[in-house]
């Protein structure tokens, strides 16, 4: 079976074969790293809030509470250990601080996408070269026959030419939807961690931001790691 298929791909076989093999080696990683990512949901979200809110965290400056969430496996509790570990400092040094240790987290997030991506839109050239290069032996070896050219002949060898191309486009329909999906995914997940850290470094600045959407106490909104709007 395996060999027909080498015979049907031709010489772009091989490159096909492996780009398969590379394509679905990144979903299935992709797939086990987000799958085992903490949950972001809200309860844990007012949970934590709740829980620096009793333990006054805009006067926090205790270097144990810090270490207890930078230790922790989730990562919302990590991020908010950086923060709380910097809660001495300026407001501008924690918003630094804090999009470091964001733009760690998002590249382990994004890892490989792009390479999926790019999978995803050679797969289709290398199978339409494979194709190409089949219909150029095909009517070199018609050229060199002397006999009729049948239309049975023809279809024959145009099936498998094109079986290139159809080959080349079931690897990039899977590997182009699932770098955009684990993209929309990732950058949604990152969208609430940034939020939450943005909502805790008002904490620590002695501004109850929990709930913002429903909460009149906040006075001021934060945009991605720190531009204030005036509420």
């Amino acid at each position: 079976m395996l060999s027909q298929v080498f015979n049907q791909l031709g010489v772009m076989g091989m490159p096909l074969l492996g780009l398969s093999v590379i394509a679905l080696a990144l979903i299935i990683e992709r797939l086990v790293t987000y799958a085992l990512q903490p949950d972001m949901g809200k309860a844990r979200v007012r949970k934590l809030m709740k829980e620096l809110q009793g333990q006054g965290c805009g006067n926090c400056q205790c270097p144990e509470q810090a270490a207890r969430f930078c230790n922790q496996k989730h990562c919302l509790h990590q991020g908010v250990g950086v923060l709380l570990n910097h809660a001495s400092s300026p407001k501008d040094t924690r918003e630094e601080v804090a999009s470091l240790w964001l733009l760690k987290h998002r590249q382990r997030m994004h890892a490989g996408l792009r390479f999926l991506g790019l999978i995803g839109m050679l797969s289709p050239m290398v199978g339409l070269l494979g194709t190409v290069l089949g219909m150029i032996f095909m009517f070199k070896g018609m050229a060199a026959n002397s006999g009729p050219v049948t239309p049975a002949v023809l279809a024959d060898g145009l099936w498998a030419a094109m079986y290139t191309t159809a080959y080349g486009l079931i690897i990039a329909i899977p590997a182009l939807a699932a770098s955009h999906g684990f993209t929309l995914w990732a950058n949604h997940y990152l969208g609430r961690l940034e939020f939450v850290l943005n909502h805790v470094n008002l904490m620590i600045d002695g501004i109850d931001a929990t709930e913002p959407e429903l909460g009149p106490k906040a006075s001021k909104i934060v945009t991605p790691m720190g531009d204030r709007v005036s509420a």
